[in-house]
């Protein structure tokens, strides 16, 4: 009997990337480093029998106005059943990387926007979006860049609630963790996650409902 599978596409910047494979991350040994690898390989551990193809397409250091650019060419046009998309931290640290004076910054307003946009050319082809949302692991809700991704989450959470579509809080669950644990076991720059970061971000889209109902449908 032909078995349906179901296409599901990750999508975003470095955290996703980590070396993918081009033109396009799918399969054994193409999936890149990240969390998306260990979804891939926890899926085939636990269900070997299933029905999904993973994909990802991230690149790094996007923003959301370049996956935005990118996004018919390089997500869509992959017919996906599901897509996944962490995006946004850039959006935030162009403001203080000391590249803000050669490219032209990106506001909360503005990353929600773009997204409002990939969420609705997702919707047009019949597949469903999910936003896993973008983080900074510092606990210190003050500080400027911890702020921005703040408010770019903001706008996430309304865009989530008002096409009623999944978002995965990742920035909550990190939270969670640094009220006992060391940012520096996460990352080194407070960003791009060591292993033990890869895995909460693996687990936290893993066990989410809005994930498991692939797994299970």
């Amino acid at each position: 009997m032909n078995q349906q599978f179901k296409t599901v596409m990750f999508t975003g910047d470095s955290i996703t990337d980590c070396d993918r494979a081009r033109p396009i991350g799918d399969g054994f040994g193409r999936m890149g480093g990240s969390y998306v690898s260990r979804i891939f390989v926890d899926t085939w551990a636990d269900f070997p029998t299933h029905n999904i193809r993973y994909l990802n397409s991230a690149i790094s250091g996007n923003t959301t106005k370049m996956l935005l650019d990118r996004f018919d060419e390089d997500v869509l046009a992959y017919r996906p059943d599901y897509v996944f998309m962490m995006i946004g931290v850039n959006d935030a640290w162009r403001h203080f990387d000391g590249s803000k004076f050669s490219q032209i910054l990106i506001y909360p307003e503005e990353s929600g926007k773009n997204m409002e946009k990939m969420i609705l050319k997702t919707l047009e082809t019949g597949a469903v979006p999910v936003i896993i949302s973008p983080y900074f692991l510092d606990n210190n809700h003050e500080d400027p860049m911890r702020k921005m991704v703040d408010a770019i989450n903001v706008e996430y959470k309304a865009l989530a609630e008002k096409y009623n579509i999944g978002y995965i809080d990742v920035q909550a669950v990190f939270d969670e963790y640094l009220k006992t644990g060391s940012c520096y076991i996460l990352s080194g720059d407070r960003v791009h996650p060591k292993s033990v970061g890869i895995s909460i971000i693996a687990r936290t889209i893993y066990n989410h409902p809005d994930f498991r109902v692939i797994l299970h449908d």
